[in-house]
């Protein structure tokens, strides 16, 4: 009986949960997340304050919680697909492209202007380890600070082409943003090789 009791109050919680996400995300479509308040969420939600308040402290631990999520789902992709041993830029450019694609309603209230960009420099850089080696292996022999330096100059550009990308609805699939991603890379490692 106490087990059927947990379920029930385990669902009803996610139950709350998903509501103010859901109603969280389409108010972001007006509206930047820190100009939301509880109360504005809550009636969207149709959800009393204090329950509100038994999950989250403000409406920017409801986004987080969302971006949570989302870069648990990418991590564990890639983390399927690939071993530390076995990564191929390319392709783990197009599965985090494809799973954008996948979720790109949610993606595109991120990447506009009310969303939070800098959660997609954080998505990108969790290859930031791996995509460096890469490019030590391509022969680029920068110092460690060049080096960050580069993969910042590099995420912002992949943030902004992503951005670009869901701005005109996502025309593009994913394996050709994957490839724009990555000749803007490589041109950029070429320069960079060169002018060593």
């Amino acid at each position: 009986m106490a087990q059927e009791q947990k379920t029930k109050t385990d669902r009803r919680v996610l139950y709350t949960k998903m509501f103010l996400k859901e109603s969280l995300l389409e108010l972001m479509k007006e509206k930047p997340v820190d100009k939301i308040t509880p109360t504005e969420l809550c009636r969207k939600a149709d959800i009393n304050r204090n329950t509100f308040y038994a999950h989250y402290y403000s409406t920017r631990d409801v986004l987080e919680e969302i971006e949570t999520e989302f870069s648990t789902q990418i991590i564990e992709s890639l983390s399927n697909r690939f071993s530390a041993a076995n990564i191929d830029i390319p392709q783990m450019l197009n599965e985090i492209c494809r799973i954008i694609y996948e979720k790109q309603d949610f993606c595109k209230i991120l990447l506009s202007e009310n969303g939070d960009a800098a959660f997609f420099e954080k998505i990108i850089s969790l290859g930031k380890y791996v995509i460096i080696n890469g490019w030590r292996k391509a022969g680029v022999t920068l110092s460690d600070e060049q080096m960050d330096m580069f993969f910042a100059y590099i995420v912002n550009g992949s943030v902004a082409l992503i951005r670009k990308w869901a701005a005109n609805d996502m025309k593009n699939t994913p394996a050709e943003i994957a490839v724009l991603i990555e000749r803007a890379t490589y041109g950029g490692i070429n320069g960079m090789t060169q002018a060593n």
